[in-house]
């Protein structure tokens, strides 16, 4: 067997939380609503309508690839026999970002022939060298914020021609325990013109549930100037959840509702909403306007800052 590239070679030593936390977080069953925000060519549906997409992510065992390993499957709710994209994802830690995962991808030479392979291991230890093509290019970085990962590809290297004009993507991802984000940009290489632009939701549509950006920051005791931030949570409007952890070991859960709570006023409100671990009743609340498109909860010792994104934002808050 030829030597493997030393980008897929594991890092044996080093390897931390970060990766088995993403190990165990990514597989299961996705089912998402997919958007085309827009598109200078006709994109097979119209925009602004929707359809169903599932994501399957498992872990596959391939050894000569790796310890961390999983197989992604996408495709059409109604089609599962025909994915419309196969990936092998090797997951190692990001050497130039802090609790970050880089993930590399490996695409198949003949797809149709390793269709279902999370629950073909016999079909998946067949595999060998020939039958898998790198995608460095299009490879990505996850970071971890408490108890999300949010990242995507970086600069232009993604590269597809399979609409007949050679263009680069960018791919962006959010995973959390209740929420799968994506979105996907393609742009034409010879002038960077954007041509499509696609999100996708796990939930709740997009024209409906707002996605807010929130950064908790920590202005504890042994916080020193400057407030520490210790994450950035992405929450749906409608009982989106996100964890994170302060530095004396307190766990806390935030929930964002709005469009789903069954407020008995006759004017809809965003209610954030902060819960220690193991306490009955919230530790605090911030109200804000329905449409509103920042909601702030502040209690001296922490602060948590939430902006509203839009569907068609250059970027994620950072």
């Amino acid at each position: 067997m030829p030597m493997l590239p030393a980008l897929l070679l594991s890092a044996a030593a080093g390897e931390g939380g970060d990766v088995a936390a993403l190990e165990r977080l990514w597989p299961g069953v996705r089912d998402s609503s997919e958007q085309v925000v827009m598109s200078a060519q006709p994109a097979g549906w119209p925009e602004s309508h929707e359809r169903r997409v599932r994501t399957v992510v498992a872990p596959v065992e391939i050894p000569w690839l790796g310890a961390h390993l999983l197989y992604l499957e996408e495709f059409l709710e109604d089609d599962p026999g025909n994915p419309r994209r196969q990936l092998l994802m090797q997951l190692e830690p990001a050497r130039d970002a802090e609790h970050g995962v880089h993930v590399h991808l490996l695409a198949f030479a003949h797809p149709r022939r390793w269709t279902h392979l999370n629950n073909r291991p016999q079909l998946a230890a067949s595999l060998v060298w020939r039958d898998v093509v790198p995608s460095a290019g299009c490879d990505f970085t996850l970071i971890r914020s408490g108890a999300q990962f949010r990242g995507g590809t970086r600069g232009d290297q993604c590269r597809d021609e399979s609409t007949g004009t050679l263009e680069y993507l960018d791919y962006q991802l959010v995973i959390g325990e209740d929420l799968y984000w994506y979105r996907r940009r393609a742009y034409r290489d010879s002038d960077a013109q954007l041509q499509q632009e696609v999100i996708g939701f796990n939930r709740f549509e997009a024209n409906e549930a707002r996605l807010y950006a929130c950064r908790v920051n920590y202005f504890g005791a042994t916080t020193v100037g400057a407030p520490r931030t210790l994450a950035h949570l992405d929450l749906y409007e409608a009982g989106g959840r996100g964890r994170f952890t302060t530095p004396d070991g307190r766990s806390f859960s935030l929930t964002l509702h709005g469009r789903d709570w069954p407020f008995a006023v006759d004017r809809d409100a965003l209610l954030l909403i902060l819960q220690e671990d193991g306490q009955g009743a919230p530790l605090a609340t911030a109200w804000a306007q329905m449409d509103g498109q920042q909601i702030a909860l502040r209690l001296g010792w922490l602060e948590v800052q939430c902006g509203s994104i839009a569907p068609d934002s250059d970027e994620l808050a950072q």
